[in-house]
């Protein structure tokens, strides 16, 4: 007997997976990185969401002319009256009863705000450096091992376990970052669970009572009260290693986190990571908004081109300095008409993240910048979240460059900042580059 559901579900659904480009290649990725560990977990998940029992065995070697996938209809009225007998032997109802609901989700959601309230509280204790949830390994066998006792993720717990394993600590204004994206993420996430149109609905099942309006309203409130909103259109701004991306890495790990454990369904465009140079794209194994929103196409876009962002829910557009006024109106544009018409870049989230004091478009005018009193004001209009970082995380090892690149950010270059860079210029004053340069990359010689 051959199982009809696996070749349903082979057919009927993508595969999903988690992009770890995000982070660097150690020892530690794999705790980072658990669908090593649950690469399963995904498609059994699939599997016990589909309406499936014996009678949907067949032999492998049956040849005829019937459809082997019944009406939808017919399936779920039987199964709904198969499960309310628990002495029935059918395998649907039974594994429909571990299904996640919209109700669990929802106290879910509950406990992964608990804690972390106040910064200070969060690195305070000394337990960083110890594994106190030891990684689940194959050579490692727990009773966590089991996808549905999988530990719901928390917002200073995630943030605590980067830490632990990165050595990597959010400051403060990171963290709120962090918090507001992942919260406006759930937030997203309560909305379509509770909205018959939208396709997580009827994956969880949304079966609530009389109260179901005030256990809604509770977990908005706290959503919004640690900075979730319905759309967030964010500028993560500050000097080049300030943070921006971390902030961002880590937002997107608990919202995979969560998302494994509840049993919602993870999409590699889930976080869609773009930026507007593809250089900056490459470095974190994105694609240009360009190519993404299909800035430069002209037709209409098609069905298909709609269904590539039918998963994202959060959408981060790196190197923002670079984009124009015209650009901007034109993503607007384009995201309305994917998403809805009536609320601007057509209801998505956006993070913008890069720095204006960084380089401008190419060959721009005073028209074309974003932050100009002469553009459209769009950009101005649209943003209502502006966190800019000042912290000096990549020069921790040489922090006197660093407080001199911040004080040239700035434009309060003192004269002893001037007579160093000056002092520094190869060629005056018999200064030569090294011959070789000792590092992560592979020593090369240089040509004088």
């Amino acid at each position: 007997m051959s199982n009809i559901k696996q070749v349903y579900t082979n057919c009927c659904y993508k595969s999903y997976c988690f992009s770890n480009n995000y982070y660097s290649d150690d020892e530690n990725d794999t705790e980072l990185d658990p669908i090593n560990i649950y690469d399963e977990y995904s498609h059994r998940e699939i599997i016990d969401r589909c309406d499936f029992g014996q009678n949907h065995m067949i032999h492998a070697r049956l040849s005829s002319n019937k459809s082997l996938i019944q009406e939808q209809v017919q399936t779920s009225i039987k199964n709904n009256v198969l499960s309310s007998d628990p002495n029935n032997g059918n395998d649907g109802p039974s594994k429909q009863q571990t299904n996640k609901t919209f109700p669990t989700m929802l106290k879910l959601i509950r406990g992964a705000l608990i804690g972390g309230v106040n910064y200070e509280e969060i690195y305070m204790d000394s337990d960083l450096a110890i594994e106190t949830n030891p990684p689940i390994t194959p050579n490692n066998p727990t009773e966590h091992q089991d996808p549905n006792t999988h530990k719901i993720p928390t917002l200073h717990e995630t943030a605590r376990k980067v830490a632990r394993l990165k050595k990597q600590k959010l400051d403060e204004k990171q963290y709120i970052a962090y918090e507001m994206i992942a919260c406006t993420f759930l937030l997203g996430l309560v909305q379509d669970g509770n909205d018959p149109n939208k396709t997580l609905y009827s994956c969880l099942g949304q079966t609530m009572g009389g109260t179901a309006t005030l256990k809604i309203r509770d977990i908005v409130h706290r959503l919004e009260a640690r900075g979730g909103q319905n759309q967030l259109i964010m500028f993560l701004t500050g000097p080049a290693g300030s943070g921006k991306s971390t902030a961002m890495q880590v937002a997107q790990q608990f919202c995979y986190d969560f998302c494994l454990a509840v049993g919602v369904m993870w999409s590699d465009t889930t976080f869609l990571f773009t930026a507007y140079t593809g250089a900056a794209a490459s470095l974190f194994g994105g694609v240009t908004i360009s190519k993404a929103a299909f800035l430069n196409q002209q037709k209409a876009l098609s069905l298909n081109d709609k269904n590539t962002w039918q998963d994202v829910r959060i959408l981060i557009v790196d190197k923002v300095s670079f984009m124009s006024d015209k650009n901007l109106n034109t993503l607007d544009v384009k995201l309305k008409e994917i998403g809805n018409r009536a609320k601007p870049f057509g209801g998505y989230s956006i993070i913008f993240s890069g720095d204006f004091r960084q380089l401008e478009p190419v060959g721009s005018t005073e028209l074309d910048l974003l932050f100009s009193s002469l553009s459209s004001k769009h950009w101005d209009n649209c943003i209502n979240a502006i966190i800019i970082l000042d912290n000096d995380h990549r020069f921790k090892e040489d922090p006197e460059y660093g407080q001199m690149l911040k004080r040239m950010w700035n434009g309060d270059l003192t004269t002893e900042d001037c007579k160093r860079i000056n002092s520094r210029v190869i060629g005056y004053n018999g200064l030569q580059l090294p011959s070789n340069i000792e590092g992560e990359f592979k020593k090369r010689k240089f040509q004088n």
